[in-house]
């Protein structure tokens, strides 16, 4: 690599004069998005309260178009997982918004203890 690397052709901008890149740096796709999508906290509150939604209050949602994608991901989840009479939507979402619950587990130690002599004469 070169450390010193000859700058003789480059010129340098003052201020005052045309910007050469005036837009800037482009944003990230992801960047751009954030502006118009979900924070995390309202992505928690969406689920909290689609939990709490009746079969019926869930349909509806999966059967007007006014619903965005991340709604009708959620209502669908919860309602094939009732049809199922499965609970993975409802454990998978509630580890999603709240957490995993606490696990706690009993780990035993022994110690040994080991005596060295040496000789060093």
């Amino acid at each position: 690599m070169n450390i010193n690397p000859k700058t003789d052709h480059l010129t340098p901008w003052q201020r005052g004069m045309v910007s050469p890149n005036p837009a800037g740096r482009p944003q990230k796709f992801i960047t751009s998005l954030k502006k118009q999508g979900y924070t995390q906290s309202q992505v928690n509150d969406i689920i909290l309260v689609m939990l709490t939604l009746d079969e019926t209050e869930l349909s509806d949602i999966v059967n007007t178009g006014t619903a965005t994608i991340l709604e009708l991901t959620i209502a669908r989840a919860l309602l094939n997982g009732a049809k199922k009479g499965s609970l993975y939507a409802i454990e998978s979402l509630l580890n999603r918004a709240i957490g995993l619950p606490r696990v706690t587990q009993e780990v035993s130690i022994e110690a040994k203890h080991i005596l060295l002599t040496m000789d060093l004469g």
